[in-house]
């Protein structure tokens, strides 16, 4: 009876457990039909419906739901605006969440893949509306209706994490015709791993996480600069974490190419940032192309490595650190010679700070370029590579003056440099527009320059020495304003040893003749303050050897022969010094214009105005030659006293000879002779002599004898009865005087043989101071036929003839 019973209980007991689990089963068959039967359509007519109502088209190929695994995947989502202009289309998504996230009330999901989305992020406008990205628009119309969130209502912290999200093979097109821009970028990749809203310790305050975003090749055009940049691999990865409270910190590591860029940045409550920044390896041929240049640019070569320390906090920036440009290699497109290249170039130490409230400031404790070259040329139409390369005559540069107040002190910027060095450079030196071709380079470059800044009326301190043209060297030393260099400076180059036919392009192009052989030592001093420069060149040329003189040469062929021949000491050297001056404001200031020109001056006036060229070369002082006085056979001391030295010079040159030239200027000379005669009769007639070589003195009426003289010489050139009516009909006194004086003068007669004379006795003169201590040279020198010249302020200027036997 007992055991009937039990039986009979447990196979009732059975029957229900069957008739259970056969329900689960047929709920579970109903659940799993709907999710896979009804639940699929009824979400596409839904997103379809949802889609019409906004105005866009919202389609998919095929859902499916895996409940169970709490599993949904979409392929072939598409989503296009209401003139089928595609936003979106998706090859496959897959959204899986965490039963054990779930059941603790947080929304977590396993992973979130997206396979070969394509994206067009484009802008859009139209009459009367601004330009919108058409996200922009799609995002608008989604949240139109949406109600208005109550600000009363207290937020909900929800946790989020996602295991794994990932991106693969995405396409993004970007799009804006106002600003010409069209890109592709594509195939995109973006891995999240381990993202969650919430710390370690569960609050929900920030985001933490991995994440890798690799952008493949990357080719695109910057709006605006219409420059394009490329590079073949950009990935991005990194990590999200909370560190503390009030701090959010992000790793970003970033890949280009072969370089990489390391930082680590903590976002703190106070709104500022503070990062880290490692740079390895990062090539600089991609953003070569962004250099402002008239003419595509190459580089074979350049990397950089850099280790910074950055903070942000509200306007103030403040960067730190060390910059490493290493084995750079600049060309020309086209171009087989570098345009610029060193082995590396340093910046140490450095800190770069701004705020709108202090402007900004760059300070470096040291920067050097170790190994530089630099390709310097001008092409045959006088335009250097640089000026061709980066000139914009467009361009006006900015007065700071002329700025509004706001707008200066945003202009407001410090250099400080402690330290700049450049070591073992080389410049390679080149004008095509010279024929032949003048090349010459500097070898061995070293340069050091100390505390440069651009405070105004600040001076930075330069030394620099090299090898030029193969076996010259060059040393230097002084003062340059940072500011303004070509303003304010004081320098001075030392050449020594340098050979004279590596110019010899210059002097066939601009003398007519080529040098053979000789030596070159420049000794050279520039000052410039406030623009007003003043320029000293001594050149000391030893054994000169010219060549032969140029075929059918166009220009004005200079004496060299002869300048050579009598500037020349006794140990083969030339010795001479060139002085220039001038304000290098001007716009047709040059310096090397200014040395040109003085030189080539000088050496046309060797042959037919020694007194001036020699002066001005050998330091005589005779810059205007030798002058007579007006009206007289006389010079005056200083002019003596250039005779006589020329006199010396010339008997150390045994081989040159002189013609002397007498001069008069027809019209201010018979006036002055006229006024000469009629002093000297005054004088006489008042029993007063006028020593040899001495100008005659202007009579001075208020001496009794010079009146008396006035009237005995009155009497014999213009006569007694003139003279007794004067006296009678003019008031005794200094007028008197004056008109008697007029009067003698006129009456005198000058005639154009009296000149002439005049003319040969200055000449004799001359010949006489110049033989006073070589009386040798008198049969070197010899007296050529008068002329008439234009007097001067210095007087009559003496011409003579040098040359050579």
């Amino acid at each position: 009876m007992t055991t009937s019973m039990i039986s009979f209980k447990l196979l009732t007991a059975r029957a229900w457990l069957l008739r259970i689990a056969g329900g689960i089963l047929v709920l579970a068959f109903l659940f799993w039909g709907a999710c896979h039967l009804w639940v699929p359509g009824a979400i596409k007519n839904a997103a379809e419906s949802y889609g019409k109502k906004i105005g866009y088209e919202i389609t998919y190929q095929d859902l499916s739901i895996s409940p169970l695994r709490l599993r949904i995947e979409i392929t072939g989502l598409h989503i296009a605006d209401a003139h089928q202009a595609k936003l979106l289309e998706l090859k496959k998504s897959t959204v899986m969440l965490k039963w054990s996230r779930l059941m603790l009330g947080e929304v977590g999901f396993d992973e979130i893949l997206f396979d070969e989305p394509s994206v067009l992020l484009e802008k859009r406008g139209g009459k009367g509306k601004a330009a919108e990205w058409n996200w922009q628009e799609l995002i608008s119309a989604a949240t139109r209706d949406l109600p208005t969130a109550d600000p009363t209502t207290p937020k909900k912290n929800i946790k989020i994490s996602v295991d794994e999200f990932k991106i693969s093979n995405a396409a993004l097109e970007v799009s804006d015709p106002s600003k010409k821009l069209h890109e592709q970028l594509k195939p995109l990749s973006i891995e999240l791993f381990d993202i969650a809203n919430y710390d370690k310790q569960g609050d929900v305050n920030g985001v933490r996480g991995q994440y890798g975003l690799n952008l493949g090749a990357l080719h695109f055009t910057l709006p605006g600069l219409n420059k394009k940049i490329s590079f073949r691999h950009i990935a991005i990865k990194g990590a999200l974490d909370n560190p503390a409270p009030d701090v959010a910190g992000a790793q970003v590591d970033l890949e280009v190419d072969d370089g990489r860029i390391n930082s680590h940045w903590d976002l703190r409550s106070d709104k500022s940032i503070v990062g880290k920044v490692q740079i390895e390896n990062l090539s600089i041929s991609p953003f070569i192309g962004l250099l402002p240049a008239n003419k595509e640019l190459q580089a074979k070569g350049g990397v950089i490595q850099s280790s910074l320390d950055v903070g942000l906090k509200g306007d103030d920036l403040k960067v730190a650190g060390d910059f490493h440009l290493l084995d750079l290699d600049l060309l020309e497109q086209g171009q087989k010679q570098s345009l610029m290249r060193w082995k590396s170039g340093d910046i140490n130490q450095f800190t770069y700070e701004s705020s709108k409230r202090a402007g900004s400031s760059f300070i470096v404790e040291e920067l050097s370029i170790h190994q530089p070259a630099l390709q310097f040329e001008i092409d045959d139409k006088g335009f250097s590579n640089f000026r061709r390369l980066f000139s914009n005559s467009g361009a006006e540069a900015v007065d700071v003056e002329k700025l509004p107040p706001a707008a200066k002190e945003k202009s407001s910027f410090v250099l400080d440099i402690k330290t700049l060095k450049l070591r073992e450079g080389e410049v390679y030196f080149a004008d095509l527009a010279m024929k032949p071709n003048f090349k010459v380079n500097l070898r061995n470059f070293n340069a050091s320059v100390t505390n440069i800044n651009n405070l105004p009326g600040h001076l930075a301190t330069i030394a620099l020495d090299g090898v030029l043209a193969g076996s010259g060297s060059m040393r230097g030393n002084g003062q340059i304003g940072f500011d303004d260099p070509r303003r304010n400076h004081d320098i001075t180059l030392n050449f020594k040893n340098v050979p004279l036919n590596a110019f010899n392009p210059a002097v066939m192009t601009f003398a007519g003749y080529q040098i053979a052989s000789g030596r070159v030592n420049l000794n050279l001093h520039y000052n410039s303050k406030d623009g007003e420069l003043k320029g000293s060149n001594q050149i000391v040329i030893k054994k000169i050897e010219l060549g032969e003189e140029v075929a059918d040469f166009q220009g004005k062929k200079l004496p060299l022969g002869l300048a050579i021949a009598l500037l020349e000491d006794s140990d083969d050297t030339i010795d001479v010094t060139i002085n220039i001056a001038g304000n290098v404001d001007s716009p047709e200031f040059s310096a090397s214009g200014l040395v040109w020109q003085a030189i080539s001056n000088v050496l046309t006036n060797v042959a037919t105005a020694p007194f001036r060229a020699l002066g001005a070369l050998l330091g005589m002082g005779a810059n205007d030659g030798v002058n007579a006085v007006l009206g007289e056979a006389v010079y005056l001391p200083p002019d003596q006293d250039r005779l006589e030295k020329f006199g010396d010079f010339l008997a150390k040159k045994p081989n040159a000879t002189l013609e002397l030239v007498g001069t008069y200027d027809p019209e201010a000379d018979k006036a002055a002779l006229a006024r000469a005669t009629a002093d000297l009769a005054i004088r006489k007639a008042a029993g007063m002599t006028v020593a040899p070589n001495d100008p005659v003195p202007v009579p001075d009426f208020s001496d009794a004898k010079i009146q008396s003289g006035l009237r005995s010489a009155y009497a014999q050139y213009v006569g007694r009865i003139k003279l007794g009516q004067r006296l009678i009909t003019l008031p005794e006194g200094a007028a008197r005087n004056e008109q008697l004086h007029t009067e003698l003068i006129a009456s005198i007669p000058v005639t154009d043989e009296d000149l002439k004379n005049l003319a040969k006795n200055r000449a004799k003169l001359a010949l006489s101071f110049m033989v006073k201590a070589n009386p040798e040279l008198k049969d070197r020198i010899s007296l050529g036929e008068v002329k008439t010249v234009s007097s001067g302020k210095e007087g009559v200027p003496l011409e003579v003839e040098v040359r050579i036997k």
